[in-house]
């Protein structure tokens, strides 16, 4: 019998499509991107199902919404047992499954390890514990600069593989890279330098501050940041994204060595993208513009896949699971939510796509704390969105609404509600029968989470 197509999922976390050069950004962020793109599929539009890392991936993983998969939905974080996810499902045909994240926010007390026969949780790994090879990260890291575990990440999988690649037994391998995230600055140096707008006059200590943990200050009207202070930023982070995209041509080049290239599916996505200022917004909460929602999303597998492909459609998120299933000829009765993009090409997948963001409790019974005075309760709300090809209607739980005309305005910057009546009424009519079309909604049994994730969760910024 032939051995099924290997599964690489890479999830570049907090990443916009539109740093990346393979997608148009002008400088080379991309390289290795775009040497896969050539040799697989390129999916120009292709949108996240959620703002965010927990309901993101629980949509990627599930190819469904989180009003079905149940995460961010009333607070809640946990992915429930009555999911069945990708990992579950390709370890039920026979492939030995791995997971390896530094993301505290999939952790296996939050239910996302399900079906993972091993799972690495680097966050968990002390710096000085011998595992962690923790001489040489400590060498590397001073002489290059830090890199939130990214090096390692690459020395963890390919000790997995080394271990338990097969030529009869596929292997599925899901990972995020976290380079990306705040702080954007905390890049290798070479990277950072490669790509740094740095000018004449620029507060330094300022933009650092930014970088590292500004975002809610800023939001709060705290910090203030000139055109080229926040050019600085934005350069930062597009060397994040050419660092995350040197790390991911490592691993296909290592995938060369060990012959198991042309038979391995790669799938290359990230969870979200970031605000870097648009609507005096940082991070990537509180709104569902394209700037947390527009992704990269690129396939390939020489074996199987066509080669040199740009898809144009709306897709989502929630369609990879479905397409990976029939790429490899797997046979499930799930129920998911999105479609197969088989054959990839240019016909049209969806007229609507649909996005949500639970309302921010957690954040805001902290944010007032930390910044008395400032009126946060424009972020008191819940969101859900639905985009055609044109158009995109942003809904409130507080019945606040927001038509944006895509074509002619996508920064999403004019609010066309009222202009455009029937357009916002045919949207929302639309979004109101998708959502009572869902069906239940899979509630996570909650679990006393440790200090040590709560502390891994203060320090990306979330409490």
């Amino acid at each position: 019998m032939k051995k099924r197509p290997n599964v690489f999922l890479i999830v570049m976390d907090c990443v916009r499509f539109d740093y990346l050069s393979a997608y148009g950004y002008p400088r080379p962020t991309t390289p290795h991107l775009e040497r896969l793109a050539n040799e697989g599929i390129l999916f120009e539009n292709a949108f996240a199902a959620a703002p965010w890392t927990p309901p993101s991936h629980a949509s990627l993983f599930t190819g469904t919404y989180p009003s079905r998969h149940g995460v961010d939905v009333n607070e809640n974080l946990f992915l429930s047992q009555q999911n069945r996810p990708l990992a579950e499902i390709l370890s039920d045909h026979g492939y030995r499954t791995f997971g390896v994240l530094p993301d505290v926010h999939l952790s296996n007390v939050r239910g996302f390890h399900k079906g993972f026969q091993e799972y690495k949780e680097l966050w968990r790994i002390p710096h000085w514990y011998p595992e962690y090879d923790w001489l040489n990260c400590l060498a590397w890291n001073t002489v290059c600069g830090r890199d939130r575990r990214t090096r390692y990440t690459n020395t963890v999988m390919r000790r997995w593989l080394q271990a338990n690649y097969s030529e009869t037994e596929p292997f599925f391998i899901f990972v995020n890279y976290k380079a990306a995230h705040n702080a954007y600055h905390h890049i290798p140096w070479r990277f950072r330098r490669k790509f740094e707008t740095k000018v004449p006059g620029i507060d330094m200590k300022k933009v650092t501050y930014y970088s590292d943990k500004g975002g809610y200050p800023y939001m709060a009207r705290q910090l203030e940041l000139t055109a080229e202070e926040f050019r600085l930023v934005q350069s930062w982070y597009a060397g994040a994204v050419a660092y995350i995209d040197s790390r991911i041509g490592e691993m296909i080049q290592y995938l060369k060595d060990l012959g198991a290239y042309e038979n391995t599916l790669i799938v290359i996505t990230a969870d979200h993208g970031e605000n870097l200022g648009e609507h005096h917004l940082a991070y990537h909460l509180f709104c569902l513009y394209d700037t947390l929602l527009h992704v990269p999303l690129l396939m390939s597998c020489p074996a199987v896949l066509p080669r040199g492909r740009r898809v144009p459609g709306l897709v989502s998120l929630t369609d990879v699971v479905p397409t990976l299933l029939e790429v490899l000829e797997l046979e499930e009765s799930l129920d998911t939510q999105g479609t197969s993009l088989v054959p990839f090409t240019g016909r049209p997948y969806h007229e609507h796509i649909f996005a949500e963001f639970g309302r921010p409790h957690y954040m805001l019974k902290r944010l007032p704390e930390r910044f008395p005075g400032h009126d946060f309760s424009a972020f008191d709300k819940g969101l859900q969105c639905i985009r055609s090809k044109t158009h995109k209607l942003i809904v409130g739980s507080d019945g606040s609404e927001e038509l944006y005309d895509l074509q002619a305005d996508p920064g999403e910057t004019l609010n066309r509600s009222q202009e455009l009546p029937e357009v916002a009424a045919h949207l929302r009519s639309e979004l109101s029968s998708w959502h009572a079309s869902i069906g239940p909604t899979f509630v996570g049994q909650r679990v006393e989470e440790d200090e040590s994730l709560v502390k891994a969760l203060r320090a990306l910024g979330y409490f």
